[in-house]
């Protein structure tokens, strides 16, 4: 039976590239705030609620589990006690799968469930947004990992309503409909209902917020879409973004106008000279 995570956040099944979101079972309603805050970003997550003995579901969830780009753990006091978490999460780290650690609690960030130094730890906080941000903006994150932000809708919170509207009309309607049996409502002329138009969003989500500036600049302002990133040739960054394999969304880039700052990084990252021509603001090209 599917847990309430699965049903109302399904899982990801698909072939792009996605990250594995790893807790407790114990921890399901907790996690499934951060499921819905992800999923709203566009971000592919695949997730296991359950525990199980079944010899091919567990080979079927550790197939998916090593697929996933980047495993995020989420951190709490029951994980630290989960032993079937633990075992999971040591098969990511031996087959070398990055591991981001949300510390929930602020407690033993790894050393209990036998991760090495390589895992990357963060405290977010207890603000399920707060969280979300932490996992788009951590190390091992890239943008391969987003896609089209998915609608969601909250059933048990229109669970809830339902019920509240129920009881209401329960309440009320028999005097609601005496009222009207004594004083018929007179009616204005019906009216044309205007439907108002849906505010326009950017079709192409960048996380890195520097990074979306400067497209925004390039394109002289407006939506961004993946029409107007195939005409950007050229960048002014005020500083290289995060995750350089961003810049792969710019199919046409093929310089980068870098400020001292961004430049005095650039060493750091050679394949950036190799794939476009850099230009220091008030320099000469490299």
């Amino acid at each position: 039976m599917a847990s309430k995570a699965e049903t109302y956040y399904p899982p990801y099944e698909g072939s792009e590239p996605y990250i594995h979101l790893c807790f407790s079972h114990r921890d399901e309603r907790k996690v499934r705030p951060l499921l819905r805050r992800l999923l709203l970003r566009g971000c592919r997550v695949w997730y296991s609620a359950e525990q199980t003995r079944d010899r091919s579901a567990q080979l079927s969830q550790n197939e998916r589990m090593l697929g996933a780009g980047l495993t995020v753990l989420y951190l709490t006091a029951s994980a630290r006690e989960d032993t079937y978490l633990k075992n999971r999460l040591l098969v990511c780290q031996k087959a070398k799968q990055p591991i981001l650690v949300l510390n929930t609690d602020g407690g033993d960030s790894g050393l209990s469930l036998g991760l090495t130094g390589d895992a990357s730890a963060i405290i977010p906080g207890s603000n399920p947004a707060d969280a979300a941000d932490a996992v788009l903006h951590g190390r091992g994150f890239s943008q391969i990992f987003l896609g089209e932000p998915q609608p969601i809708f909250d059933r048990m919170w229109l669970r809830r309503v339902s019920v509240l509207l129920l009881l209401f009309t329960v309440l009320l309607g028999g005097g609601m409909g005496l009222y009207r049996y004594l004083h018929p409502p007179v009616l204005p002329p019906p009216t044309e209902a205007v439907t108002p138009e849906p505010e326009p969003t950017d079709q192409v989500l960048i996380a890195d917020g520097s990074l979306r500036e400067a497209a925004r600049a390039a394109m002289g302002g407006g939506l961004i879409t993946p029409e107007a990133l195939e005409g950007i040739e050229s960048l002014s960054l005020s500083r290289l973004p995060s995750h350089p394999e961003d810049l792969s969304i710019f199919p046409n880039l093929s310089t980068l106008i870098l400020s001292q700052e961004a430049a005095k990084a650039a060493p750091e990252l050679p394949d950036l000279y190799e794939r476009y021509t850099l230009i220091v603001a008030g320099g000469e090209g490299q």
